[in-house]
């Protein structure tokens, strides 16, 4: 593994590689006021940098490798009038230009500083790029990265995943400062970042250049602030917390738990060249759901998806046990939870953010850093509130580092060395007995808590209460015990040179990846250990039976020890590319042509045989080789016309290629040999074989328009055609094989996707400023996830090749926002410095099918609630996903105030998330299409008998758990049918 890193190191060294482009750039000209005659040699310097430019023989200069940010631009010449051009923005991959006027010494004037403005349409931009600032970010009335970039045209949003331009969730790509922190395994974002810490958090909706790859859909890039010229210091505390927690309300509104402290601290250190920026987070949830994917916590979602839920308090007294489900009949306990809060249902989060920039030129070195450590208690059922200490935990931590450093040939010509280091780690365990498994079912480590097994091995049985089964004190919940450690290293070099209006960049990246998994269902572990002692005392024979049990192990051994090699060796990707690029800018056309070479191993499993895999029944280990890498040619082009400073045309074409999600790729080599010994008749979730990697080629038209001093708008047409997907394919074995029939993944999926953006951006005039952002949407395929055709597979044989809409296309989707403020000596001293922000945020539903099917072997409990995952026993009434959910409103507004005491600003705030508590349906149940009624108690024909056999008590015990608090539809679809509910927070910031 070490030689292989090394030699990713050196090719890193030797081939010209990207930094993805967190940098800008400022061009420009200086000419005399009065004649407009080029000024040559005129000096032009960003004010506390050591960036800068002299003005050629045209009056023209370029300042390339700008951090993004705001700056004074200070500019010189003998004979004139210094000019400082205060709060340039230079935003990510973007040129700023500027045309600076300076006045003769000759003549008198009475200001030698100007505000820029920034512009409302970028003209140097070839594809759609979407942007929000720090401003921004302070001011809207919501937080997280997640609720800033899903606000953009082209970007949905759906229980808790996030899609761009109709593709899967997975192929959405994240960036900070340039380094990847996509999670490469299960699709989001491993990384949380500080709101406070963000310079800027930017959507290429595809389109983007040769620079960026492995993810074809949408990159989101996150840019942390630098230290400015002076020390600034910011301390922030808000909650929700006014005295209303259990069950209370506060204006109507539960409190969540939620408190939520940040500081801050930047400036130079030392000599004003070397500057720093650090931010630090407190951050604690009472409720929400975090992400859970086939059982297996995902790591610290860089979303930061915690939202609280519609959650109905209930109070039922003492019921009495029917008995029926092993317990003793007659006992009793009080059926009661609270309103408002899931029980146990936790989130505490610290999180480093932080940035130093050395600026000594001709070097500048800057290093970035990210770091987050995350508990989470994630109680997914309201029939564990008696067991509320057998809750798992999961405990993650999260660690980036980015290193960059720019040595400058010349004021045109520098490189860049680059190397990212990630390493992102969880584990979800029982917290009374952590990582001692043999003791998760053992009643003599049970008695110690007072927990009453009924044998050594067999825990507590669960009440029954009128059918609904209530788990007893000291009961092993169902989750088991897994653990994640997944990373990379990485390292770049990129040559980039202005020569003329030719930008000409020649770069690459370079990435080492080792992905390490390890998953084991305890309960009924230690029967597993008792039934033969003899055997456990041998590693071999413990091992041997481990796999049986259903141990998923990779990069660990079957005990859950670290491994590096043999059968059980950590799964190591590497993804390598090398491109070139030239943007060359005209005043009336800019192109940014490029083309790409990507190098992928996924390091799957390839079978030399599908129709006869190689098996050893008695070791419960298979033989399979390892993939080959791809290589691919992308190439990319785009144009912008700047027509005239207001009229913008753009047109972009491009080819992206990227791996599959590779949780569809790995498992261990017991868990395959338990598919091939037919161990489970229906796999949920089966594992890819001879895969390749998913290809897309998108055509964009763009146009932008600003028709007024301070308003603009911009449309973008787009469409795509996505080919390789990874879709269920059934293998039938050939006569003589050692293995049943069984099902795999395989590229044979397909979208085509097609869509309008629209965007208005107003500038604030008369203390008014807003922005309408409007997404219209098409998308289509066979197949909306991986496993969506293995029922079909199952009982038809045949694979699905019908088009029909996405089940996470959003057809109308769109936002408002709008901020009106007092300025500093406006309003009087109520209203100065006075603001308010309102985001309303919408969109169409989402495509479902209406469907029917037996009950099935399901309990009282559940209803015959129809399973997503397994449509054997669903039955379309429809044509697939030709529903669609409700439309869906929330309204979010925020207020706040400064005040300012000396040197120190005082910032007084308080929004509302879902102002007017809309109880939206995000979901619905198939039977029925509507989110209130599951089809059970309205159909008497299915429900009359149980009604009857299970008593009084049933129906409005039914009515609360699985109608309002949709149970049920957790349990088997993992997600509930109503949005978030009001939430209400107010808070401080302190400035200085």
């Amino acid at each position: 593994m070490f030689k292989r890193i090394a030699i990713g190191l050196l090719l890193a060294l030797l081939i010209p590689i990207s930094t993805f482009a967190q940098y800008g750039k400022i061009s420009g000209t200086v000419v005399d006021q009065q004649t407009g005659e080029p000024l040559v040699g005129a000096s032009v310097r960003l004010d506390g940098t050591a960036l800068g430019a002299s003005t050629d023989l045209n009056g023209g200069f370029v300042i390339l490798n700008v951090p993004a940010g705001n700056y004074n631009v200070k500019t010189t010449y003998v004979g004139y009038h210094p000019l400082t051009m205060a709060q340039v923005s230079v935003l990510a991959g973007l040129t700023r230009e500027l045309k600076i006027q300076l006045t003769s010494t000759a003549v008198q004037v009475s200001s030698v500083e100007v505000v820029a403005q920034k512009p409302l349409i970028e003209k140097s931009a070839t594809n759609a790029i979407r942007i929000v600032g720090a401003n921004d970010i302070k001011n809207l009335p919501v937080r997280g990265a997640q609720a800033y970039y899903t606000i953009q045209p082209g970007v949905v949003l759906q229980n808790g995943s996030v899609y761009i331009r109709g593709s899967r969730q997975d192929e959405v790509g994240y960036e900070i400062e340039g380094a990847n922190v996509k999670n490469i395994v299960y699709g989001g974002n491993y990384i949380t970042t500080i709101p406070e810490a963000l310079q800027e958090v930017s959507v290429q909706a595809g389109g983007y250049g040769a620079e960026f790859g492995g993810s074809n859909s949408g990159i989101v890039q996150q840019t942390f602030k630098t230290g400015g010229p002076k020390l600034d210091v910011m301390v922030q505390a808000e909650t929700d917390n006014f005295g209303n927690y259990p069950g209370k309300k506060f204006l109507d509104t539960y409190s969540y738990g939620y408190s939520d402290y940040v500081v801050t601290v930047g400036g130079p250190l030392m000599s004003d060249k070397i500057k720093f920026f650090l931010a630090g987070e407190s951050n604690f949830y009472r409720d929400g759901v975090n992400a859970i994917i086939n059982g297996t916590f995902t790591g610290i979602s860089g979303s930061n998806y915690l939202s609280p839920n519609f959650w109905s308090g209930a109070n039922f007294g003492y019921l009495y046990d029917t008995g029926l489900r092993g317990g003793t009949a007659g006992d009793s306990a009080l059926v009661k939870w609270d309103a408002g809060n899931i029980p146990y249902a936790m989130n505490k989060r610290y999180n480093v953010n932080g940035t130093l920039l050395f600026d000594l030129m001709p070097i500048q070195f800057r290093l970035a850093g990210a770091f987050a450590s995350t508990r989470n208690s994630n109680n997914y059922s309201l029939f564990n509130i008696f067991d509320l200490a057998r809750v798992p935990v999961t405990d993650a931590s999260n660690l980036l580092l980015d290193g960059k450093l720019s040595y400058f040939l010349s004021l045109n010509t520098f490189f860049e060395f680059n190397i990212n280091y990630l390493d992102t780690r969880n584990k979800t365990y029982d917290p009374n007995f952590g990582d001692n498994l043999s003791q998760y079912d053992d009643s003599l480590a049970a008695a110690a808590y007072g927990w009453q097994y009924v044998t050594r091995t067999s825990g507590p049985q669960n009440y029954d209460f009128a059918g609904f089964p209530f788990v007893r004190p000291g009961t092993l919940l169902a989750t088991g015990y897994t653990k994640n450690h997944s990373g990379y290293i990485g390292g770049s070099v990129d040559l980039t040179s202005q020569i003329g209006k030719h930008e000409i960049r020649i770069g690459g990246s370079y990435q080492y990846w080792t992905v390490s998994h390890y998953g084991l269902t305890t309960t009924g572990l230690l029967s597993t250990m008792l039934s033969d002692p003899n055997k456990t005392r041998d590693p071999a024979a413990f091992a041997y039976l481990l796999r049986q049990r259903a141990v998923n192990n990779y990069g660990y051994d079957e005990f859950g020890a670290p491994v590096s090699s043999g059968i059980n060796a950590p799964k190591n990707p590497y993804f390598a590319a090398a491109y070139v690029q030239d943007r060359i800018e005209f005043g009336d056309l800019v192109v940014n042509a490029g083309l790409r070479l990507d190098d992928l191993y996924m390091d799957n499993m390839t079978l030399p045989n599908l129709l006869s895999p190689p098996y050893n029944q008695g070791t419960y280990i298979t033989t399979y080789g390892t993939s080959r890498s791809f290589l691919y040619v992308e190439p990319r082009i785009g144009f912008s016309f700047p027509v005239t400073d207001r009229t913008v045309f753009h047109l972009q074409y491009g080819k992206f290629v990227q791996a599959p999600q590779l949780s569809n790729l790995y498992a261990s080599q017991g868990q395959i040999a338990r598919y091939w010994a037919g161990q489970y008749y229906f796999i949920g979730s089966t594992v890819a074989f001879n895969v390749g990697p998913i290809r897309t080629t998108q055509y964009e038209v763009g146009f932008s328009q600003q028709f007024t001093d301070f308003a603009a708008f911009d449309v973008a047409g787009f469409y795509k055609d996505v080919i390789g997907e990874l879709q269920d394919t059934k293998i039938n074995v050939v006569a003589g094989s050692p293995v049943q029939n069984y099902h795999i993944l395989q590229n044979g999926d397909f979208e085509t996707v097609m869509g309008l953006e629209f965007s208005l951006r107003m500038r604030r005039i008369q203390r008014l400023e807003a922005q309408i952002n409007y997404t219209l949407q098409d998308a289509r395929g066979t197949n909306s996830f991986p496993n969506g055709a293995e029922a079909l597979q199952e009982v038809a044989g045949i694979p699905i090749t019908m088009v029909t809409p996405l089940a996470y296309d959003q057809t109308h989707r769109g936002s408002i926002m709008i901020d009106y403020r007092w300025g500093a000596e406006e309003g009087g001293p109520i209203l100065q410095q006075l603001g308010l922000n309102v985001l309303l945020t919408f969109n169409s539903g989402h495509p479902y099918t209406l469907a029917t099917g037996p009950t099935g072997q399901q309990g009282p409990e559940s209803g015959a609630i129809l399973f997503d995952g397994d449509s054997r026993s669903r039955y379309p009434v429809e044509p697939i996903n030709n529903s669609t959910t409700p439309w869906v409103y929330y309204l979010d507004a925020r207020i706040d105030k400064t005040f300012n005491l000396g040197s120190i600003n005082l910032n007084i705030y308080a929004y509302a998330q879902n102002v007017l508590n809309t109880k939206n349906v995000v979901n619905v149940f198939l039977r029925t299409g509507n989110a209130y009624d599951d089809g059970w108690l309205s159909r008497p024909t299915a429900s009359a008998q149980i009604v009857e056999n299970e008593g009084p008590m049933y129906i409005p015990m039914y009515q609360v758990i699985n109608l309002q608090d949709n149970q049920n539809q957790r349990d088997f679809n993992g997600y509930g049918n109503f949005g978030t509910p009001r939430q209400i927070r107010i808070g401080a910031r302190l400035e200085f």
